[in-house]
């Protein structure tokens, strides 16, 4: 068994510390000389626009409102490294983010999954924010999931409070 990390896949939710664990898979994927792929995935509100909005909103306007959350959850991405090169002087690592992935769906863990495979990634990076009930029973439910499911490396980034 080949143990090289040459790929890693960095699954995040945008949400609070995401800044933090993307720091730490720039650096890491820097480090080793990795390929870094950022994946986020955003529920997919397709199907329920269509009933909630269907006689009030045409689908044309409905279809771009839909394509352009993919958008600006890309340009969100894009502002997180750019902010990351700002602070460290615009010195770019050697192994820059290779592949920025917005994945629309329903069932986050199974989406990283797919990914994980379809991009070859030798290790998964999320993050982990510990928070709630016995912090979400350990972990937050799509890690959770990830977690019981892979069959690769998974890393789990501590961050927020």
């Amino acid at each position: 068994m080949n143990h090289d990390i040459r790929t890693i896949l960095y699954a995040s939710d945008l949400g609070e510390g995401c800044e933090a664990a993307l720091a730490y898979a720039i650096g890491l994927a820097d480090r080793l000389g990795a390929r870094l792929r950022v994946l986020t995935v955003i529920e997919d509100q397709r199907e329920r626009s269509l009933i909630d909005l269907e006689e009030h909103v045409p689908q044309p306007a409905l279809d771009r409102y839909h394509d352009q959350r993919a958008v600006r959850t890309l340009a969100h991405i894009e502002a997180q490294i750019a902010e990351f090169y700002a602070a460290r002087g615009g010195a770019a690592p050697r192994q820059p983010v290779t592949e920025l992935i917005v994945h629309e769906g329903d069932d986050v863990p199974q989406a990283i999954l797919d990914e994980a495979d379809r991009g070859h990634a030798d290790l998964i990076l999320m993050a982990s924010r510990g928070k709630g009930v016995l912090a979400s029973l350990l972990l937050g439910s799509a890690t959770q999931e990830v977690l019981r499911r892979t069959r690769k490396p998974l890393l789990l980034i501590p961050v927020g409070e």
